[in-house]
């Protein structure tokens, strides 16, 4: 379990924070790579992404701001579905 636990975080240091949202409202968020990631790091981030979609989208949801709520993932788009309390 702890495993799972820190391969989240290792995920979540590869994907781009997401914007803040000022208005409520629902809102596609597209999970991105990290802008300062190189080469090898982009390629990495794909690897997780396809290898372990679950810990991946845990990893995605976790970085949400407070104040979103999560509706859903779609894993083949690579987005998020969230509500602006």
């Amino acid at each position: 379990m702890k495993a799972k636990h820190l391969l989240k975080e290792h995920i979540r240091e590869y994907i781009n924070p997401f914007p803040n949202r000022y208005t409520r409202g629902v809102y596609e968020i597209r999970v991105l790579p990290h802008e300062d990631l190189d080469y090898d790091d982009t390629i990495k981030y794909w690897r997780m992404f396809k290898k372990f979609p679950n810990d991946f989208a845990a990893a995605a949801i976790s970085l949400l701001p407070k104040d979103v709520e999560f509706v859903s993932y779609d894993h083949l788009n690579n987005i998020i579905l969230g509500t602006k309390l």
